[in-house]
């Protein structure tokens, strides 16, 4: 079979390589045929070669282990593993070589590999460099965040919700995967709390919600939405005009908090002061309360 051909110009994100494999995750039941391509330390994964769009993204900052098993490239991640069936012994000697490349930026010496595709590596490694080097351009302001967000834990927002029953039932909270944020979901079921945790995954521009089919968001708002409107309205958004009903003693996160830096989801301009004015107001209800 031929090798994965070099990147073309369809697509907005050009690649130092890309072609099909076959990928197998966590949660997949077996493996799905689909077209990757790696940028840096980014290794996306799309339906198909035309699409803009990726499907999923892999952070190979995290690579943990690379193994060539027989047919197969074993990624160990941190926290996961996925693995990859490239069409040929030639085109996986070739995803091992650029993968390894990008994350070691340096060509290994031990690729059974033609002189011309060693070549092809060398100039993408030069390319990398350069990149690197170049300072990104800055991107278009973020939008705000809604006023249903909350900087807390997962045990937290589990907390939060439940001493919230009756003024709302989802929260959107930082994501424990990095790369964008969680939702938390409590509705009553047959007497008993039913829980849930969805993934939200950054996507350049975009949010996709991780359910079984996933839904892309252009921003969060869009995201509370989806829930919202998927629920037929049994999902209400907890709002932070509520949480001063939970008493001074609760969450920490009662009263709103700016985002951290290295989050991807800065407030809008101005609302420092906001926050600062909401939290003075937040810290006299609770005097009141106390009394």
């Amino acid at each position: 079979m031929a090798l994965p051909v070099l990147p073309s110009r369809r697509r907005r994100t050009q690649h130092s390589y890309e072609g099909f494999v076959e990928k197998r995750g966590p949660r997949d039941k077996g493996y799905r045929r689909v077209w990757a391509g790696l940028r840096g330390l980014t290794l996306n994964f799309y339906p198909a070669p035309q699409d803009p769009q990726p499907l999923e993204t892999l952070d190979l900052g995290e690579l943990v282990a690379l193994r060539a098993e027989g047919p197969r490239l074993s990624l160990r991640l941190r926290g996961r593993e996925v693995t990859l069936k490239a069409e040929s012994p030639e085109a996986q000697e070739m995803w091992r070589g650029f993968i390894l490349t990008m994350v070691e930026m340096q060509v290994p010496a031990d690729l059974a590999l033609l002189p011309g595709h060693v070549v092809q590596l060398e100039e993408a490694l030069r390319e990398e460099r350069d990149r690197r080097a170049t300072p990104a351009a800055p991107g278009p302001p973020e939008p705000p965040v809604p006023d249903c967000f909350y900087e807390v834990s997962r045990t937290e927002a589990e907390r939060l919700l439940e001493r919230s029953a009756g003024s709302g039932n989802m929260v959107l909270r930082p994501g424990g995967h990095g790369q964008g944020v969680s939702v938390t979901t409590r509705q009553a079921l047959s007497g008993a709390a039913l829980v849930k945790h969805y993934k939200v995954t950054r996507v350049g521009q975009e949010y996709v919600i991780d359910v079984e089919t996933p839904h892309r968001c252009s921003s969060l708002a869009e995201v509370v939405a989806y829930f919202v409107e998927n629920s037929k309205g049994s999902l209400r958004p907890l709002a932070r005009e509520y949480t001063p009903r939970l008493g001074a003693g609760d969450l920490r996160s009662s009263a709103p908090r700016a985002v951290p830096r290295r989050s991807l989801l800065p407030l809008h301009d101005g609302s420092s002061d906001m926050v600062e004015e909401l939290a003075k107001k937040l810290q006299a209800r609770r005097a009141l309360i106390g009394d």
